[in-house]
């Protein structure tokens, strides 16, 4: 499996998330949103759980996505040539929720919605931990654990034979935009060692301050997803950021 790219939102309202997903949904059905509390991470974002039933883009989905053109000569929209903007009709769009919350067992249930694809926990945020799993895995969602900069390995450990994949996060839980810190490497190179070990079959993601600099190495570690905020979205044109990152991708 190629690692996938995953354009991720990280907003302080429901309009905004709306005109992001806007700007990329030609090109991809799947979206990361961010849920930060001020609680937890110092830094609030939208985390109105009921909103997600008004994100209802039916049926919809890339037909295709095109090779990144830097010359700018690529087709955005809807036309009759075999570009982007085409939709197949059969990919609704999903999304992976980051949930930066304090969250109790049963106050995951809100966040399950149809459109859900993934549920992200950060369980060290949890006074319950071993609740907040195990009610997250009867929703039938797949689950991930995020691993922060400030926790340590041992806590998660052992929760990786019970989730369908990690998020590690190069950046502190909240805002989009902070510095990528360089000790997530060997953090990549702990779960992926863990993995082998192990024989575990989860996922790896990785999350926060990747950018045009970092991006090849990254890359290089092979993970099945790679999340991007601003490096999207905040430089220039993000459906043409969106395609240079995915153009890395298919060369590997």
């Amino acid at each position: 499996m190629k690692t996938k790219i995953i354009p991720a939102i990280n907003a302080k309202t429901f309009e905004e998330i709306k005109e992001k997903i806007n700007l990329l949904k030609d090109l991809t059905n799947h979206f990361h949103l961010d849920v930060a509390s001020l609680e937890f991470t110092g830094y609030q974002t939208w985390q109105n759980s009921e909103d997600l039933n008004r994100l209802n883009y039916p049926n919809e989905g890339p037909n295709n996505i095109p090779e990144y053109k830097p010359n700018g000569n690529q087709k955005f929209g809807h036309d009759s040539g075999n570009t982007f903007g085409r939709y197949s009709g059969k990919k609704s769009i999903t999304f992976d929720l980051h949930l930066m919350l304090s969250l109790k067992p049963q106050e995951i249930l809100k966040w399950a919605k149809e459109n859900v694809q993934t549920l992200i926990l950060h369980l060290e945020a949890s006074q319950n931990p071993d609740g907040l799993l195990k009610l997250a895995k009867k929703t039938k969602k797949k689950i991930f654990i995020a691993w922060s900069p400030d926790v340590e390995f041992n806590f998660i450990k052992k929760y990786l034979n019970y989730v369908d994949g990690v998020l590690i996060l190069g950046v502190k839980p909240g805002r989009a935009g902070q510095k990528f810190l360089e000790e997530t490497y060997e953090r990549i190179e702990v779960i992926k060692e863990e993995k082998k070990k192990n024989k575990l079959k989860i996922k790896l993601m990785v999350d926060g301050g990747i950018n045009r600099e970092n991006f090849d190495k990254i890359l290089s570690f092979n993970p099945d997803y790679i999340v991007m905020a601003s490096a999207i979205y905040s430089e220039g044109n993000p459906k043409e950021n969106y395609l240079f990152f995915n153009k890395k991708v298919k060369n590997v």
